[in-house]
């Protein structure tokens, strides 16, 4: 009895210690695909692929001068409209009040027409998400680009460290921890790299019975891949 308790404790130390051999493949911490929700002919494109951009920097715009004219007339209908029932509702106690709720619904309407012409031209500004860097550009200025086709206009990402998406067999779920060191190389030879386990997904894929982590690694490209170690015993 005494020999299989340290049987089972040993085995027991054994998986504590593992070294789980886990792949990996690097993808940036954000990236996305970017269309145009309006449909026209695309006037200006101010990026190309390896253009670092900010959060909120126009990458390019479609022909909109019909539209942009027609939110600067609701702008001015707007303006005047609320304008007149602030007018009017300063001698509120000497009208009609079903008049000054006629000024009232009219300055909403207004307001209400404005904002839909604001919506529709911010449609036709294709605008970065995020900070990060072009990937790929798939149109040309002169263009038609419709709205309900949605092709990718550009592909970008997030810079800085990389994501290392790691995969591992599901029979360590209870093994792998966060903090535990992550040795690696790519594709599976060369220089080892070093990460720590960051990340541990709650699910196991149900078809390949592995299980995701994530770690960050700098100074690496997006679509690297390899296999390596999950020091589990550390």
């Amino acid at each position: 009895m005494k020999k299989i308790i340290a049987l089972i404790v040993a085995a027991i130390a054994y998986v504590q210690a593992a070294e789980v051999f886990a792949t990996f493949e690097t993808t940036a911490q954000k990236s996305t695909k970017l269309a145009f929700s309006s449909s026209g002919i695309v006037k200006k494109i101010y990026v190309d692929v390896g253009s670092e951009v900010k959060k909120g920097d126009t990458l390019a715009t479609l022909h909109n001068e019909d539209l942009s004219a027609l939110a600067a007339t609701s702008r001015a209908q707007a303006k005047f409209a609320t304008s007149e029932y602030e007018r009017y509702a300063k001698v509120k106690d000497y009208i009609n009040a079903a008049q000054l709720d006629s000024y009232r619904l009219k300055k909403e309407n207004a307001l209400t027409q404005l904002k839909y012409n604001e919506s529709v031209l911010y449609k036709t500004v294709l605008k970065a998400p995020f900070s990060g860097v072009i990937t790929a550009k798939t149109i040309e200025e002169g263009d038609v680009v419709t709205a309900q086709a949605a092709t990718p206009a550009f592909k970008m990402q997030s810079v800085g460290p990389m994501k290392l998406i790691i995969k591992y067999d599901a029979r360590y779920y209870n093994v792998v921890k966060v903090g535990q060191p992550y040795i690696f190389q790519i594709g599976g030879k060369g220089t080892k790299y070093k990460a720590t386990i960051r990340k541990i997904y709650p699910t196991i894929d149900e078809k390949t019975q592995m299980i995701i982590a994530e770690a960050y690694i700098k100074d690496m490209p997006s679509g690297l891949f390899g296999a390596g170690t999950i020091m589990a015993g550390n």
